[in-house]
């Protein structure tokens, strides 16, 4: 069937007379020149990718590949970022605030394994969960599982987020313990700068800032420095390891890559402060600039004049400041004499400046939507109504959902699974089919990470907005426990239980009994929460059926 022709747009047509006659003569030029007038016909119709409009003709870029837009940039990058989060206000508030929200003291796994696929009861489950979340933490509070012995794996948590804030990626090798422990596993943290390619394969297309790729772009192995190359110690010059992606036998991770990847085919990872490097130093300078200011400002200086020159002693210097025999230093009181003809000016400098708390706000807002810090949460002032500033926690607490969420899939998951696989083969825990189905794999592994406690502006409403969750039967007792306390609901009811018992032994809490047998719930505590009721009942021991109602201790309302 014969296809149709293309309709070219009316501007351009086919080609005219001019255009006929140049590729006669000059067939190449001709055909350049008629494809140039159907390219520029054939344009689209964004204003953004205008390149006539003033606004927009030195704004000169280039569509380059992810690794291209990144890797030439990353060591000044990370340095950057580091010198800020070291010695800038705002951008190592910024870091805390989110590790404390997103990692806080560490997220703690709770097993939720799936019995039903499992083909175990409820109690053998139950007994499984408990159990294993007892070994996995007895590992995880231990120094042992830190290939350096200095931090648990609470504390390797925060290290890991912090190393991807300031570093962009980090990695993360999978190690035999040096000291007894609960199972044989140790992590070693591997710094962003440990991660490069040897020169002698720098040619290699498929080496990537020290990742060796396949034809699919997926790691094979990661080529590591033995020592930091910012090292002023160092004992080797640039040895590099070869460490493999994945088991050669077993198949199995031997080590963690973990950055946030933004783009496809993103090999390395990307300072979370890389957009907002130059307006914080900016702000850093400006900062710096209005409080000398304003010191210089502050200060209250005499000078003396006198005729022959015999005036009082020169001012002695500022402590900490040295003083040449010509120099004049500004202090607080400060007297300075002046020579014969000498005379001394001023310049205002009419501070303080009332724009700089709105202009600095102004900034900080823009950061905060830049990071995903919502602005009264990074500078952790509310100043805002309850709403507005519930509105702001609300959606902070969705960015740092997304980063814990990110935290465990890259880094807690993985290291669970290589603790259980190592528990089962050293016999310290039972998981029948582990390893010969990546299902039964998968149901082994099921659980849930807590997250830190969430920011509470009124416990009242709160606490009331989850009772309604309850009663309606949106929240169970066990997701209010873990938001508000990450404590045990279970453990909790037990022990609600045996405070209720000895508070009704000492008749300070009202017990009903159905025909004396089943224990009822008391008024006013239809939830099973135990809050107080509101009516004139309140604090009142309640009757007992066919029973006078028991009085009050002494001292009770």
């Amino acid at each position: 069937m014969k296809m149709p022709t293309p309709i070219l747009p009316v501007a351009v047509g086919q080609p005219n007379t001019l255009d006929r006659a140049i590729m006669a003569v000059a067939p190449v030029y001709g055909a350049r020149r008629y494809q140039a007038r159907v390219a520029i016909a054939m344009t689209g119709q964004y204003s953004g990718a205008k390149w006539r409009k003033a606004a927009l003709k030195a704004w000169r870029t280039f569509a380059g590949s992810a690794d291209a837009d990144t890797l030439g940039d990353l060591p000044t990058l990370r340095a950057r970022s580091r010198d800020l989060t070291r010695n800038n206000p705002v951008a190592t508030g910024a870091q805390n605030t989110a590790r404390t929200h997103t990692v806080g003291t560490g997220l703690h796994f709770r097993a939720q394994i799936d019995r039903d696929l499992l083909g175990m009861s409820e109690d053998e489950a139950d007994r499984w969960e408990r159990d294993f979340e007892k070994k996995f933490h007895l590992w995880a509070k231990s120094k042992s599982c830190d290939i350096t012995l200095k931090q648990n794996f609470y504390d390797l948590q925060g290290l890991i987020f912090n190393t991807v804030f300031e570093s962009g990626d980090c990695l993360v090798l999978r190690r035999i313990a040096k000291r007894p422990a609960v199972a044989p596993l140790a992590l070693a943290v591997i710094e962003a700068d440990r991660l490069a390619t040897p020169a002698v394969l720098g040619a290699d297309p498929y080496i990537r800032s020290g990742v060796r790729l396949d034809l699919d772009g997926a790691a094979v192995s990661y080529f590591v420095l033995r020592e930091h190359p910012g090292d002023f110690f160092l004992t080797t010059y640039l040895d590099f390891d070869e460490v493999p992606a994945f088991g050669a036998n077993s198949g199995e991770p031997m080590a963690l890559h973990i950055y946030r990847r933004l783009r496809p085919e993103q090999t390395r990872g990307v300072p979370e402060l890389a957009p907002v490097i130059e307006i914080l130093k900016q702000l850093d300078r400006y900062t710096e600039a209005e409080l000398m200011s304003a010191v210089v400002a502050s200060f209250f200086t005499v000078f003396i004049k006198t005729q022959d020159g015999s005036g009082l002693a020169p001012g002695a210097p500022m402590p900490g400041l040295e003083q040449e025999a010509d120099d004049v230093v500004l202090g607080p009181g400060s007297v300075a004499s002046l020579g014969v003809n000498e005379s001394s000016e001023t310049a205002s400098t009419n501070r303080a400046n009332s724009n700089f708390d709105a202009f600095f706000s102004a900034i900080i807002r823009q950061i905060g939507v830049a990071l995903g810090i919502p602005y009264e949460l990074l500078i952790m002032h509310f100043t805002a109504s309850y709403t507005a500033s519930r509105a702001a926690i609300e959606m902070a607490q969705k960015f740092f959902a997304e980063r814990r969420e990110w935290l465990v899939s890259d880094f807690c998951a993985p290291v669970l699974e290589w603790f259980l696989s190592d528990a089962i083969t050293s016999g310290v825990v039972r998981a029948p089919g582990f390893f010969e189905s990546p299902l039964l794999r998968a149901a082994w592994l099921s659980g849930i990470w807590i997250p830190p406690v969430g920011l509470v502006l009124d416990p009242k409403k709160e606490w009331e907005g989850d009772a309604a969750g309850v009663a309606l039967g949106a929240l169970t007792l066990e997701e209010v426990a873990l938001k508000r306390t990450n404590g045990d609901w279970l453990k909790k009811t037990e022990q609600r239980g045996r405070e209720h018992a000895k508070r009704v032994a000492l008749m300070l809490e009202p017990a009903i009994l159905d025909d004396g047998n089943a224990p009822l719930l008391p008024p006013g505590d239809a939830d099973g929460t135990g809050s107080e009721s509101d009516d004139d009942t309140e604090g009142k021991p309640a009757p007992v059926k066919g029973k006078p109602a028991a009085k009050p201790a002494p001292g009770a309302r």
